[in-house]
């Protein structure tokens, strides 16, 4: 399975796994998958010098219901990063005001850059929970907020498809969570309908990629009202003021 695996890495440049249930193998397996990959990693940027280059480092997050923002063992066992399943409910606070997400902001920054310092990836909508468009009641001031809630929150944030589009809940036969893996609204995007939400998703993420700090840098509160925070990791540096639409 490991040869199998590595062997994407070693051909097409795969960069990094997000791991599905791994607390169901043992933790030695995961350390010498992750081994295994940064060796295929290695191979694969040594012979495509003149293509345009993955990452240097493999990257791997687990999924390990229901875990939290916590330096658990899984840290040892070869991943970078573990799935958050609480900001979900968390961001609806934010999506309906940004300051409400002060507190959670605060909490991830200090327990994130501890003695130990860990990473965890976020999260709104999911395959296997709900899709925040269906929590908004597909409103979309309140899916746009919820951009910022997810983009802004320290660590690693994961953008489900369609959570850029506002794509809706489907049908579920008889999986209650079917719904949730809908067909991607591409009709929505192309006819201009889904331009607003997806034009804002845009920029956010376009920040956010320029701007390490915002997912790694250490979070400081500097104004209540109009609420103002800063995020500082090396050189860089941010300061994001929410103001109301």
């Amino acid at each position: 399975l490991v040869t199998w695996l590595t062997d994407w890495v070693r051909e097409f440049g795969v960069d990094g796994f997000r791991v599905d249930t791994a607390k169901h193998v043992e933790p030695e397996a995961w350390k010498q998958l992750k081994t295994k990959a940064q060796d295929a990693l290695d191979t694969y940027r040594a012979n495509n010098p003149g293509q345009p280059l993955p990452a240097e480092e493999f990257w791997m997050v687990a999924e390990v219901f229901p875990h939290t923002v916590t330096r658990s063992s899984y840290f040892d066992a070869g991943f970078d990063a573990v799935i958050n399943f609480d900001l979900q409910e968390e961001a609806q606070a934010g999506a309906a005001c940004l300051p409400a997400m002060e507190p959670i902001y605060s909490e991830y920054s200090d327990k994130m850059h501890g003695d130990k310092p860990f990473n965890v990836m976020s999260y709104i909508s999911s395959h296997d929970t709900q899709l925040f468009s269906r929590i908004a009641n597909n409103q979309p001031a309140m899916q746009k907020r919820a951009a910022a809630a997810l983009l802004f929150t320290p660590g690693t944030s994961q953008i489900f498809y369609g959570d850029e589009s506002g794509r809706a809940f489907g049908p579920t036969g008889s999986d209650g969570h079917q719904g949730t893996r809908s067909d991607m609204n591409w009709t929505d995007i192309e006819n201009g309908t889904a331009q607003p939400v997806l034009s804002h998703w845009t920029k956010l993420g376009q920040f956010r990629a320029r701007h390490p700090a915002i997912g790694a840098g250490e979070h400081k509160q500097l104004s209540t009202k109009p609420y103002v925070f800063s995020r500082t990791h090396g050189d860089d540096r941010v300061v994001i003021a929410f103001g109301k639409e």
